[in-house]
């Protein structure tokens, strides 16, 4: 695997021509390869010319996507519609890079906001290299989410992978943010299943472009969803032929896990996922977090609560959170939990009965 992207001076004064546009609507499988089947004097012409071409495509390694979409952000940071916001992220992630490895940011996505019709940004941030980790958590964020907010999910990541990183024997753990749809802006927004069901294939395919890239074929995938990005999540799971590459998923503060699709169900439209029988992944791998006092958990606005006695799975205790957003706070059991699943430590892991009514 190619994976290095710095090359000497020679290299980079053979750089006298812009290559063709890199192919699309590929598999993360057929990006690999054909990433792989590229000199490395191809590929630097392709990180110099056609940067924002690279940014989004999975299957490539990340500090290719890293390099691509930092090329990206810095000519949004500096000419954007949103350069207040843009230059925030540059600067954490480029001071990101002072600090140990597996603090540092990748950036693994990239779209400036307004571009390819979607008003906000798309950004997706890996702390840590997902490539070479034991352990990998995807977290898909909700409702309200955009490149003004990032960073507050960025935070949340980094104590998932700080708690992880203290379960002895668990190895090294990475932890993305995928904000890789266009979440909704509020809660009216927040009832329909548009952004769920545009999001869900992208989600898929960026988990299984992972599974291209790892140097571990043993690593492990965990996908979190909070709150809307739960419904993201069930979608994308859900989908005809095949689910996420993920070994485990949990779902915090879920408003329902969404729909399947109509090839799946054989009906002429979707349904709603109403247990996890719906979904792709085992119900062994299954959790489901919510605290008493979460209201949104209750709504059931996109199917069957994933909390409720009926769904399935396993119901984690939350102790220490409370509301809708404090389940990634230090020193919460709800934390605590999904390090544990994060890692794979299952007996360690607290479970409560699922809820009734």
């Amino acid at each position: 695997m190619n994976a290095s992207v710095h090359f000497d001076s020679q290299t980079l004064s053979s750089l006298s021509y812009c290559p063709a546009p890199p192919p699309t609507g590929q598999s993360a499988s057929s990006n690999a390869a054909w990433w792989n089947g590229l000199s490395p004097v191809e590929q630097q012409a392709y990180l110099q010319y056609q940067p924002a071409s690279l940014g989004m495509m999975d299957g490539l390694p990340a500090p290719v996507r890293h390099e691509a979409n930092l090329a990206t952000l810095r000519a949004d940071a500096e000419n954007g519609h949103d350069r207040d916001n843009a230059g925030a992220l540059l600067e954490r992630v480029e001071a990101s890079q002072q600090g140990p490895e597996n603090e540092r940011i990748h950036l693994l996505g990239y779209v400036p906001p307004g571009r390819d019709g979607s008003p906000d940004a798309m950004v997706i941030a890996s702390i840590g290299n997902p490539d070479t980790a034991d352990n990998v958590a995807i977290y898909v964020p909700g409702t309200g989410t955009d490149l003004s907010n990032i960073g507050g999910s960025i935070d949340r990541m980094d104590d998932l992978r700080a708690q992880a990183e203290l379960v002895p024997n668990s190895g090294t753990t990475s932890t993305i943010v995928w904000l890789g749809y266009d979440a909704p802006d509020h809660i009216p927004a927040a009832t329909l299943a548009g952004p769920a069901r545009d999001g869900a294939p992208a989600l898929r395919d960026f988990t299984e472009g992972l599974a291209e890239t790892r140097q571990d074929p043993d690593a492990r995938t965990t996908v979190i969803g909070h709150s809307y990005g739960s419904t993201v999540v069930g979608t994308a799971d859900a989908l005809a032929g095949r689910g996420l590459a993920a070994d485990d998923i949990i779902a915090m503060g879920s408003p329902g896990m969404g729909y399947e699709s109509a090839e799946r169900q054989g009906w002429f439209d979707s349904a709603l996922v109403d247990d996890v029988s719906d979904m792709h992944i085992d119900a062994d791998h299954f959790w489901a977090g919510a605290a008493s006092d979460d209201l949104v958990s209750y709504t059931e606005v996109h199917g069957n609560s994933p909390v409720d006695w009926s769904f399935g799975g396993q119901r984690i205790t939350t102790e220490g959170a409370s509301g809708h957003s404090a389940y990634w706070d230090p020193g919460t059991e709800a934390l605590r939990n999904q390090a544990y699943i994060v890692t794979g430590h299952y007996d360690q892991v607290d479970t409560v009965g699922r809820r009734f009514g």
